[in-house]
């Protein structure tokens, strides 16, 4: 993906440098206040949203090619089932997520600065997530700066996985909306971080759902099989297939589901929507969706709001089995 980088540009309130870099290559760091983070930190809220702005500059004679973004999972980012004893941090797999990936053009007046302000999800599950930023240089020098983000939960031994999140409208002018969602872990990702192949490959075959719009009857989910939305194989080639089913379940049955047999039954009893079984039509408040994702794991979406000021967003509350 390319952007342009004078439209990124914008007034630095302070620079932060997080870490220490005595090699030669680009100057990187973050851009410090009191709404921006900068540093570690612990989490108390699953799926919550760290902002940030960074700030990559090349040495002097030479520009700067490219920029990337990453974000490192410890364990995995989907539920885990914990065992009884011998459980050691770090033991686990991991997963690494290009958030970004990025390259300029080779105008030297563009690419002596670059600076990027971004909205980004955090984990729902316990455990760690390293954010990771590279700035890369003509000569193939590489700037750094990384910050690492802590989320434990007192609910992490149950056999199934809940989660609140918010899922945005997609926009035309701002690729930076949350609007795929990837049930399993909770991460809702925006359209720079999943649109085409390859290069967002692997962030694409995470993805079950995806926000609708629709001015007439109201807003949606879909899964990435849905013509609408013209995903074709050149855009996105590997899809996952997710089924989801309308149920008449209620908040208090969705609040009672809390097995893997209990969370089969709410999507074997759901029927396929009309039309197209891929696209829920227009959601209304207090809907349960019942879905199996390619995993053969089942699960459940109560919508919790529908919001419709500044950006629209589903308020959505996830369970599914680990």
């Amino acid at each position: 993906m390319r952007f342009h980088p004078t439209l990124l540009l914008f007034p630095l309130l302070g620079l932060v440098a997080c870490e220490t870099d005595l090699n030669s290559g680009p100057r990187v760091d973050f851009v410090a206040s009191s709404r921006f983070n900068t540093g570690n930190r612990r989490l108390t809220v699953p799926g919550d949203t760290v902002a940030t702005r960074i700030y990559a500059e090349a040495e002097k004679g030479n520009r700067l090619t490219r920029m990337r973004i990453t974000a490192e999972y410890q364990p995995l980012p989907e539920g885990i089932i914990y065992p009884q004893a011998g459980y050691r941090e770090g033991d686990q797999d991991s997963f690494t997520l290009i958030y970004l990936d990025t390259t300029f053009e080779t105008v030297t007046r563009f690419t002596e600065k670059f600076a990027f302000q971004s909205v980004q999800p955090a984990r729902t599950t316990a455990g760690k997530e390293t954010w990771r930023y590279e700035a890369t240089d003509n000569n193939e020098e590489v700037g750094t700066r990384s910050f690492t983000l802590r989320l434990g939960r007192a609910d992490s031994a149950f056999i199934y996985h809940s989660y609140r999140i918010g899922l945005q409208a997609p926009s035309a002018n701002n690729a930076g909306r949350r609007s795929f969602l990837a049930l399993r872990s909770g991460l809702a990702l925006p359209k720079f971080t999943v649109y085409k192949a390859p290069q967002n490959s692997d962030a694409q075959q995470l993805i079950d759902l995806f926000y609708v719009p629709s001015v007439t009857t109201g807003p949606g989910l879909a899964t990435p099989f849905y013509k609408g939305a013209k995903l074709t194989d050149t855009i996105w080639p590997i899809k996952r297939l997710t089924r989801i089913r309308q149920t008449t379940l209620t908040n208090t049955a969705f609040t009672a589901l809390t097995t893997p047999a209990q969370f089969a039954s709410a999507f074997a009893g759901g029927v396929p929507f009309p039309g197209d079984s891929t696209y829920t039509g227009s959601v209304a408040k207090n809907q349960v969706i019942a879905f199996r994702t390619p995993e053969g794991k089942n699960g459940a979406i109560f919508v919790e709001d529908i919001l419709t000021t500044a950006i629209p967003t589903l308020v959505l509350q996830v369970r599914i089995s680990k």
